[in-house]
């Protein structure tokens, strides 16, 4: 479609003439003469564009402009003036009016106008888009469970969000989602188009690491020839991502500290104190408590980071929603690499719940990921998956449940709980669809249906 552009101007031959030479550039164009006339076309159209002239019949040009804005429509405005108004335009653009053209106007120049601001228009909807699918990606990804304690994680993350300068710490063994998480809060935040700067500990030794940090002046150290801003000062505004903090040395969180606590710091080599307004969010897979008592991690760095504590469970205590995880990897990733698969099948269902996941979400991705490229049909079946896999499932499957498998539950209890677990997964994974819940079970449809009623399932539950 051709861009829309609404001229608002009282002037009729002006009007005919700037819409004439918007119709040979192909533009769509729409003409009003009044400030009355061009809300009531703002009520029921949404141009691309207006060019608004600021002394109208009915009042102030500039009361459409406020229109729009207070409405949020965000189109492009471009204020027609004449010279003894030069002073209302730039006053215009104080409010944040795009544009401005003093009368009399070259009809080229106002097409350069009208396509610049076009463009930028577009370029910004797209950056607006694909900042929404990114935020989204990050809540989706994560998030899709419907377990209490993944939607009280959640919901905490997002009150977090809003924290500008807050101080957390997500613990969780490896391949849990920290970073995952740590992207979401900042995504969901006020500071979201602000940098988001990630280092991990591990992967660095203790000057290089610091340096890093920090930045240096020049000579700060013998290869210091020039100066080096630091992450920490290229987070300014936005967030820290401490990846495996556990792993840095102790003198290294004493420096940390002062940052937490002051939001000061220096570059290596520098004077004068460099003020920042950061997030700063720590993650580690380590028991960082037992990493203080045993004196190898600052309890007073523990306690500024322990402001807000978040913890993530393993794949294996979400087993429950495994499948239901799997699917959404499954279909998330097929549409990326445009590949026709569309399901798993009852093998390899059951071979991805029997096995450890000792690698948690990052294995599980990769593995769905692996066998989507390697899958030529609609369906993942076991021979699609990793060949450990089968191994492990095999062995598994050789081995006997014991009597210590019960805990401190009956029988019949432990039995009606893998039941409720199996036909709860099925039942999510078919989108609530008792056929199909009931292929994937082996069981005939009144049969799921008598499972539901009896463990008092329901399209919420988990």
């Amino acid at each position: 479609m051709n861009p829309f552009i609404l001229i608002v101007d009282d002037e009729e031959h002006l009007s005919f003439f700037i819409k004439s030479a918007l119709e040979e550039k192909e533009f769509t164009v729409e003409t009003t003469h009044t400030i009355a006339d061009a809300k009531a076309v703002l009520q029921s159209k949404f141009p691309d564009l207006i060019l608004l002239d600021l002394n109208l019949p009915d009042g102030d040009g500039l009361d459409v402009y406020r229109f729009v804005k207070d409405k949020m429509l965000g189109i492009p405005t471009i204020i027609i003036t004449a010279h003894a108004s030069v002073r209302s335009a730039i006053e215009a653009l104080k409010l944040g009016v795009d544009d401005y053209l003093i009368k009399p106007f070259e009809l080229d120049e106002m097409i350069v106008s009208v396509n610049k601001q076009l463009q930028r228009f577009e370029l910004n909807n797209q950056f607006n888009y694909y900042k929404k699918r990114l935020q989204e990606s990050y809540q989706d990804t994560f998030f899709i469970s419907q377990q209490p304690e993944m939607v009280e994680l959640q919901n905490m993350a997002l009150k977090i969000a809003q924290v500008e300068e807050s101080v957390i710490l997500i613990e969780g063994p490896s391949g849990t989602g920290k970073e995952m998480v740590a992207r979401f809060i900042h995504q969901n935040g006020p500071n979201a188009d602000s940098p988001f700067v990630e280092i991990n500990c591990a992967s660095l030794p203790e000057n290089l690491l610091e340096s890093e940090l920090f930045g240096y002046e020049p000579g700060a150290f013998t290869d210091a020839k020039k100066r080096k801003i630091g992450l920490i000062e290229l987070a300014k505004g936005g967030t820290l991502f401490l990846d495996e903090i556990s792993e840095m040395s102790t003198g290294l969180q004493a420096k940390m500290l002062r940052v937490i606590e002051t939001r000061v710091f220096k570059r290596l080599g520098g004077i004068r104190d460099i003020k920042v307004n950061i997030r700063i969010i720590a993650a580690t897979n380590r028991d960082i408590r037992q990493q203080v008592e045993q004196k190898e991690f600052r309890n007073d760095l523990f306690f500024r980071l322990n402001m807000f504590h978040l913890k993530l469970p393993t794949l294996h205590e979400r087993r429950a929603e495994l499948l239901l995880i799997a699917q959404f990897f499954l279909e998330k990733i097929a549409r990326q690499l445009r590949r026709p698969v569309r399901r798993l099948s009852k093998a390899a269902q059951e071979m991805l719940v029997s096995y450890n996941w000792p690698g948690n979400l990052r294995e599980l991705h990769n593995t769905i990921e692996r066998a989507v490229i390697l899958c030529d049909t609609d369906v993942i079946d076991v021979y699609h998956l990793p060949c450990e896999m089968m191994e492990q499932t095999a062995n598994t499957a050789a081995s006997q449940p014991t009597i210590r498998d019960l805990k401190n539950t009956s029988l019949k209890t432990y039995i009606d709980q893998l039941e409720r677990s199996m036909v709860l997964q099925a039942l999510q994974i078919s989108e609530w669809n008792q056929l199909k819940a009931a292929e994937m079970l082996g069981e005939p449809r009144h049969i799921v249906r008598y499972f539901i009623k009896k463990h008092g399932l329901k399209e919420e539950s988990n």
